[in-house]
């Protein structure tokens, strides 16, 4: 098997192929495990040294594959090197050792920074299920930066905002209080440039819960607090709070609500707050065309449902809406955190039911709340 430098990684990374830099001074066995790799579509690159391994890191291979037993530096200080290098630092390593392992040995290893310590010969389907399952691993912790750093970055945004505003609106009245002499600021005055500030830290309070919530729900600590509520008067009582919201947006919101109460065991507050999620995508995606909220009782479920007319959702983007961080259109302007929808969800799932969405694009959308009736029954 030939060798070829890490540096050609750009094309096997547009077939989707992993580089693994396999290291090992004894020729069969590197031969036989880049060869099976190789075959298993991974981008083979071999080293037969420690100072070859250490060269050919700097890279940025996928994994490591390190004999811990070689003559120059063993494979214990390559790892070690490697951890301590920058650039090099976050590589997946795995040792592979051909000969007895002591415990001893195992604990040295992984001490030194190795991510697993695998004892050969192994098989063909041992080894590259190994494989898989480190950079399976890998996939998701790197998912997981990657959404820490979008968070950080749309929460840094989002944050600013409102804090910006909120100097400006506070440095405009330090400025009418010095430009004016003794007392006689006004008091419509002082209303008018401290009421923006206002709003602002309001602002600031909501993205500071919504950020408590996605704690909540990621470690399983969101808690109900259950009671006998009617669900349309909870519909009724979220749109008459919003109605503000609406006009500003050019919605007209009509409610389909059953004039009997519509009892189940919820967490009432939670429950706004998932309609009143609802209804503000609605608003911001259906801006100036109808919205409807509706409450209706089946045999077995309630359902809520809010539909708008707005720009609708491609089908390929329904179910990524929900997650983390996704807004819940891909045209046109949005704020937010992207995380209405997912918490919302959360919510729905701890009252045992589901949140689902119906839309095509130029269409709008119809998102559907269903809950149990056993809870009302069972409370």
């Amino acid at each position: 098997m030939t060798s070829s430098g890490v540096s050609g990684r750009t094309k096997d990374e547009a077939q989707g192929r992993a580089t693994i830099l396999n290291v090992n001074d004894t020729p069969a066995v590197l031969y036989l495990t880049g060869r099976i790799l190789t075959h298993a579509g991974y981008h083979v690159v071999d080293a037969t040294s420690g100072t070859e391994a250490l060269r050919l890191a700097s890279g940025r291979p996928d994994m490591v594959l390190l004999d811990v037993h070689m003559p120059d530096i063993d494979g214990y200080e390559v790892c070690r090197r490697l951890r301590e290098q920058e650039d090099t630092r976050d590589l997946l390593i795995a040792h592979l050792s051909a000969v007895s392992v002591r415990r001893e040995d195992r604990l040295r290893g992984l001490a030194q920074g190795a991510d697993a310590y695998w004892t050969t010969p192994l098989g063909d389907d041992e080894l590259l299920a190994n494989v898989e399952a480190l950079l399976r691993l890998q996939s998701r912790a790197q998912a997981a930066v990657r959404a820490r750093d979008e968070f950080l970055a749309i929460a840094a945004h989002e944050l600013r905002t409102p804090l910006t505003a909120l100097r400006l609106n506070l440095e405009r009245v330090l400025h009418h209080l010095a430009r004016t002499p003794g007392d006689t600021l006004s008091r419509k005055t002082i209303e008018a440039s401290t009421a923006p500030a206002l709003r602002q830290l309001v602002r600031l309070q909501q993205l500071l819960d919504t950020l408590l919530d996605v704690s909540r729900v990621g470690s399983r600590r969101l808690r109900l607090h259950l009671e006998m509520m009617d669900l349309a008067e909870a519909a009724r009582d979220v749109a008459q709070r919003l109605a503000m919201n609406a006009r500003a947006a050019g919605v007209d919101l009509t409610l389909a609500l059953p004039s009997h109460p519509v009892l189940l065991a919820g967490d009432r507050l939670r429950l706004e707050q998932v309609i009143s999620n609802l209804l503000t995508n609605a608003f911001r995606y259906g801006e100036g065309k109808p919205v409807q909220l509706s409450v209706e009782a089946q045999a077995d479920t309630l359902q809520l449902r809010v539909r708008d007319q707005g720009i609708g959702i491609a089908e390929q983007d329904q179910a990524r809406i929900f997650n983390r961080f996704e807004r819940a259109a891909t045209s046109g302007g949005s704020d937010g955190l992207g995380l209405g929808l997912y918490i919302a969800r959360e919510i729905v799932a701890a009252h045992e039911g589901t949140l689902t969405v119906e839309s095509r694009p130029g269409a709008g959308s119809t998102f559907q709340v269903t809950l149990p009736r056993h809870r009302a029954e069972a409370y």
